[in-house]
């Protein structure tokens, strides 16, 4: 009887993992460890450590993690505490491990900390925020001839004092601008995803700095044409419900600032993603030539289509069959759109989003295999 268990088990487990349509959701849970662990551990031949002291950018961390292993790596990660949830639906959890460690610890075993990350093969440094750049330099991973960049502000890519980084070719970008090797995580875990549109859902971030107005005038449009719809908004920053008439805000969900996990299920259960950036707006311009929206990554890799303005979709890698493109301010028409698409069409077109990732998946795997190979 035992035996006739065993086997069926593991019958079910090579289908499972064979299954070609989505990912698998699993129970696996992380360790993490604390920096005795980490000073005391042994480091594997040919590890990559990631580091990620701030609070932003923990959505890029599963995908690029993902890089690693599949280029043959082993990964060790350094977050701040309560920060390791962003991680949790990542597998395999086999070759990975998670170090929650607060700065003032290293600092009191900084001589042990800069001896141990002598034996990693690479150090990637995800996140740079200019206040930090001393205590980067000070921990030993800042100037290290290891040490990879992501850099999220091309901007000011000159301005980060790692000219020689630079010129080997050790820092890459999320955008694919020709200025810096492109690389995009859009990899958040093992999640059942599906091409249905269920709700006529759209998803938005309420990010600082960003024009609402037009967005709101497709809300009242489609309220106009009676039309059944939802919006989901995450994020806190210009945009409230106090920003909303009051006639329309039945239609929204305001989560404001929740867990990785939490933002990655409203997306999944969304049907498309508005990108809020518009032509001719002074910041919205970063986004067309030196920065990314995080936005465009949830969608790769959720598969959702998106709506977004003409002069931004080239940028994105976004055609008609992946999005929905409208001209300058005319948002209200590509709402419209989405929200009167058939089921057919919108399985359609999710599915060649996954297309448009699976692309972006090879050339950003590529891009990282070079970047690595100079050493």
């Amino acid at each position: 009887m035992v035996s006739n268990f065993i086997f069926i088990f593991f019958i079910l487990t090579f289908v499972l993992n064979n299954e070609e349509t989505c990912n698998i959701e699993s129970n696996e849970k992380i360790k993490f460890h604390n920096v005795k662990n980490f000073i005391n551990s042994k480091i594997y031949q040919n590890t990559v450590l990631i580091v990620e002291f701030e609070k932003y950018h923990l959505e890029c961390l599963p995908g690029l993690t993902k890089y690693f292993i599949d280029l043959g790596y082993k990964v060790d990660i350094i977050l701040n505490k309560k920060q390791s949830e962003s991680m949790e639906k990542f597998r395999p959890i086999k070759d990975i491990r998670i170090f929650e460690l607060k700065r003032k610890e290293i600092k009191k075993k900084l001589k042990k900390f800069k001896k141990q990350i002598k034996n990693y093969k690479f150090i990637l440094l995800e996140t740079i925020q200019y206040k930090s750049i001393g205590f980067y330099k000070k921990i030993g991973i800042y100037n290290n001839p290891k040490t990879l960049f992501l850099i999220h502000h091309l901007d000011k890519l000159y301005s980060l004092g790692i000219n020689q980084t630079i010129s080997k070719n050790y820092v890459f970008s999320l955008a694919d601008y020709g200025i810096i090797p492109y690389v995009n995580p859009n990899y958040f875990g093992d999640f059942k995803l599906s091409h249905e549109k269920n709700k006529n859902s759209f998803f938005i971030t309420a990010t600082r700095n960003r024009h609402f107005k037009y967005f709101i005038e497709g809300v009242s449009y489609l309220k106009n044409k009676s039309i059944d719809f939802e919006i989901n908004v995450v994020g806190i920053g210009g945009f409230n419900i106090q920003n909303v008439p009051k006639e329309l805000r039945n239609y929204f969900h305001f989560y404001g600032q929740v867990k990785y996990q939490t933002m990655y299920n409203i997306v999944k259960n969304t049907d498309f993603i508005i990108i809020n950036l518009y032509p001719n707006q002074k910041y919205d311009i970063l986004f067309k030539t030196y920065r990314a929206t995080g936005n465009i990554q949830l969608a790769y890799g959720f598969y959702k289509p998106v709506i977004i303005e003409e002069s931004f979709a080239n940028i994105y890698k976004f055609t008609n069959e992946t999005a929905i493109i409208y001209n300058e301010y005319n948002i209200s028409s590509a709402m419209l759109k989405a929200a009167t698409m058939s089921k057919e069409e919108y399985q359609n077109m999710s599915i060649k989003v996954k297309y448009l990732q699976e692309n972006i998946y090879n050339l950003s795997l590529n891009n990282l295999k070079k970047i690595l190979k100079k050493q």
